[in-house]
Order: C-alpha cells, then sequence, then structure tokens
C-alpha cells in the first residue's frame, strides 16, 4: 500500500513539473532562448493544461493560455531601422567615394600646374629656409622637371 502511495506521488510530481509553460524569446543578438518564467517581449509557445480526475496528460491538446505574440509594428520599426541604417551607410559609402575622385582630380590639376610651370619658366628655385630664392642649376632644374612630369603621370595617368 505504502509503496503504490509512493509511485501515485512521484507520477503526481512528475505531471506537476512537466505542465510549466514555455516562453520563447530573442536576445539582442538574435539568439533565440527558451524559457519557464516570462521576459519582456517573450512569447508563450507551449502551455500544459491541468488535468482533471483520471485524465492523462496527453489527453488534451494544449492551449495556449495566455500568449504574448511579437508586436508586429515593433518588428516592422526595427525592420525599417536596419533598412535606414544600411541606406544610410550606402549614402556613406558614396560620400566618401566621391570626395576621393574629388581629392584626385584636385591633385592632378595641381601637378599638371606645377610641370607647366616648371616647363615654362627658365630657372627654378627653391625657397631657403631664411626666405631667399635658391636658383637651381641646369641639371637640378631637369631632374626637377623629370620629376614633376612623373607625379603628373602618377596622379593623372600616363597619357598625360
Amino acid at each position: 500500500m505504502r509503496h503504490a502511495a509512493a509511485v501515485t506521488l512521484i507520477m503526481s510530481l512528475t505531471a506537476a513539473v512537466a505542465q510549466a509553460d514555455v516562453y520563447r524569446s530573442i536576445d539582442a543578438q538574435g539568439h533565440v532562448q527558451y524559457s519557464d518564467t516570462p521576459t519582456p517581449g517573450a512569447e508563450l509557445v507551449h502551455v500544459q493544461g491541468s488535468t482533471s480526475g483520471g485524465a492523462s496528460l496527453g489527453s488534451a491538446p494544449p492551449t495556449p493560455a495566455r500568449a504574448n505574440p511579437v508586436n508586429p509594428a515593433q518588428s516592422l520599426t526595427k525592420a525599417n531601422e536596419q533598412t535606414q541604417e544600411t541606406l544610410d551607410k550606402q549614402a556613406a559609402q558614396k560620400a566618401v567615394q566621391q570626395d576621393v575622385d574629388q581629392t584626385h582630380v584636385d591633385q592632378c590639376a595641381k601637378a599638371k600646374a606645377d610641370y607647366e610651370q616648371a616647363i615654362q619658366a627658365r630657372r627654378i628655385y627653391k625657397t631657403g629656409a631664411d626666405g631667399e630664392r635658391e636658383y637651381l642649376s641646369d641639371a637640378d632644374a631637369e631632374t626637377q622637371r623629370v620629376n614633376l612630369r612623373l607625379q603628373m603621370q602618377n596622379l593623372c595617368g600616363s597619357s598625360q
């Protein structure tokens, strides 16, 4: 008799444990988590109803008593925010590319102007530390012109 009572007690405890509600939630990193305790934004995915009399645990299908569905407006807002972030990133990348292209055009124009000035000048000079002009020798001037031409070709392309 005691043995039968112990078995009945153990079975009822097992049934009570098996009757827990199951909640599903998604954390900030997008990982799905299941728990027996509700958290804000969690969705009730399984409710085990109580058994009455001699009914077995599997006799009645589980019915959700209180479901917390995901708010469609929140999902749509999150999707809109992600889309806006993507568009903002693409716009920033396009702006950076335009700035890089414009800088390249400006550098090319300056290199062309420096080379043209060196070609047209009869004498080339450098400004010394004291602010006075130091004229280059003919060989140094020719080297300077060659260097300016190479710089122009590097910045503008070899067709210049």
